[in-house]
């Protein structure tokens, strides 16, 4: 009986993954799937130990890409192509992948490298699912769903990459001669020998050369090798935990075991979503006329007691909570309720109330911006609202167009979106407004000033060249913080651009 394993084949029709039928062999999955997770781990360990903003980030997602490529095509398939065979999407995910892995050594900031290691982990796990389920009909709980299965059935399989390399030890131990096993011990012998005899000719001609020996003094000034116990087992750990990673989730998704339901009309009695909604809308119908009349024309009194700024400010956290509630609102009356031309229009008069408090939430941050000015969730806050401007138009076009694919539409233009914030460099756009809002405003000017050096990252130094004493004390803030350690910023594996360009930025001050 032939046992070689093909790969899988999918259905293009089905977003439900039946299980594998076919027998596993676990020596030709080792043999597939093993050397190139033991590559990956040690990439990954020596690229991300200890070291999330360095050079050597892009490193390991190209090796993550380069492994998936290999994996991927022992069992017959394409990196890019997905089950039904189309690699445009796929191009978008590798893309997007790397441009956000390169600007992790381009920033120091620790909220764009926080926002980036989720916007990495989603996309890359989101990639994943792409290329081993159809997800056409996807919504955002189906991605949602999609990558938390994706996590958690390899579960199931965690001995198995350690039967599958006795299954594969097993089949090696009946095809090695005894001449090939001579080779092997040869070789090792060979590897004994050579070890002192490098040393020594290596001290020889470092002593007969110094450029040679300058060459290796650089070389290994730049390896630092673990000072204590603690970063010897957290090493070990990371690369173990990597290489498990590595085998199990690919090898289980190859056999179709990732079960996603399809998006399906909902068979609930419409009745009860049309009540509900429509109790809603007419709250926020009143609440929308409010706003208007308050806060966009200004034609109302303001309650005694309140500045305008501080009406502007209060309740703007709620009010975006709302809008964030609105849209999942929509997206599960799409999903639990049977169609209906009555809840279509109450839920496309929600969508537009929810553009008011949208505009509404918006107004309320630009208003407080110009009287406190800007800081980083500020800045952030206006691009999360016009995201979800975004957002709550794809769901729209849902609603009448039934073969819209919200998923792939929000997860495209949000990436998108999201690349187009991190290059634009928050930090140095923040001290650069802040710093020419306030520069005639001396009683506002302490308050400014202490937010930038105090809480601004290196990004940020480019916006302060004009000013010789700001930069002055931003580079001994700078100095004094111990994040921003030049022994975490330099170096092979480091080094980072942000961090180097404040570095020279300072030295020509």
């Amino acid at each position: 009986m032939d046992n070689t394993y093909s790969g899988p084949k999918y259905e293009n029709a089905s977003v439900v993954v039946e299980a594998t039928k076919s027998k596993r062999d676990g020596a030709v999955a080792f043999k597939k799937y093993g050397v190139i997770a033991i590559v990956f781990a040690i990439i990954y360990t020596f690229c991300l130990y200890k070291n999330h903003s360095g050079i050597t980030y892009p490193i390991y997602m190209a090796a993550t890409l380069v492994c998936l490529k290999l994996m991927r095509a022992k069992d017959g398939l394409s990196l890019l192509a997905d089950v039904n065979g189309k690699k445009g999407l796929g191009i978008f995910y590798v893309v997007s992948l790397m441009l956000l892995s390169v600007h992790r050594c381009m920033t120091t900031s620790d909220a764009l490298l926080g926002l980036e290691s989720l916007a990495i982990f989603l996309l890359l796990f989101s990639f994943i699912v792409y290329l081993y389920v159809d997800t056409t009909s996807f919504d955002i709980a189906a991605w949602l769903g999609g990558i938390l299965l994706t996590l958690l059935k390899p579960i199931e399989h965690l001995p198995r990459p350690i039967s599958d390399f006795m299954a594969y030890s097993k089949s090696k131990d009946k095809n090695v001669d005894d001449e090939k096993k001579k080779t092997i011990y040869a070789v090792l012998i060979g590897i004994v020998i050579a070890i002192p005899l490098l040393m020594f000719v290596i001290v020889m001609l470092s002593s007969a050369d110094v450029v040679f020996q300058r060459v290796l003094s650089d070389f290994f000034e730049n390896i630092h090798l673990p000072d204590n116990i603690g970063d010897i087992f957290g090493i070990i750990g990371m690369t173990i935990i990597a290489f498990w990673f590595a085998y199990i989730i690919p090898s289980s998704l190859v056999e179709k075991e990732l079960k996603v339901n399809p998006v399906m009309q909902g068979d609930t009695n419409p009745v009860i979503a049309i009540t509900f909604t429509s109790l809603v809308g007419l709250v926020y119908l009143l609440f929308c006329g409010i706003q208007v009349m308050y806060l966009f024309t200004r034609s109302m009194t303001i309650p005694d007691g309140y500045t305008y700024t501080e009406y502007a400010h209060e309740g703007f956290y709620q009010l975006l909570t709302i809008c964030i509630l609105n849209l999942l609102m929509v997206s599960v009356c799409q999903r639990m309720f049977k169609e209906s031309k009555a809840l279509r229009i109450i839920l496309t008069v929600i969508a537009a109330c929810t553009y008011i408090m949208i505009a509404s939430s918006a107004m309320r941050m630009i208003i407080y911006i110009k009287a406190y000015h800007l800081t980083f969730l500020r800045l952030f806050v206006l691009w999360f609202l016009a995201v979800l401007c975004l957002w709550l138009a794809f769901l729209i076009v849902s609603m009448y167009v039934k073969s819209f694919s919200v998923f792939r539409a929000c997860m495209v233009t949000i990436t998108v979106a999201f690349l187009v914030f991190v290059y634009a460099n928050p930090d140095y756009q923040i001290a650069k407004y802040d710093i020419l809002a306030t520069e005639d405003k001396i009683d506002e000017w302490n308050s400014v000033e202490d937010y930038v050096l105090k809480t601004l990252s290196t990004d940020a130094a480019p916006a302060m060249k004009e000013d010789k004493n700001m930069l002055h004390l931003f580079d001994i803030y700078i100095t004094l913080r111990d994040k921003y350690d030049n022994k975490n910023y330099s170096g092979i594996r480091k080094f980072n651009f942000s961090y180097y360009r404040a570095q020279k930025i300072f030295e020509n001050k």
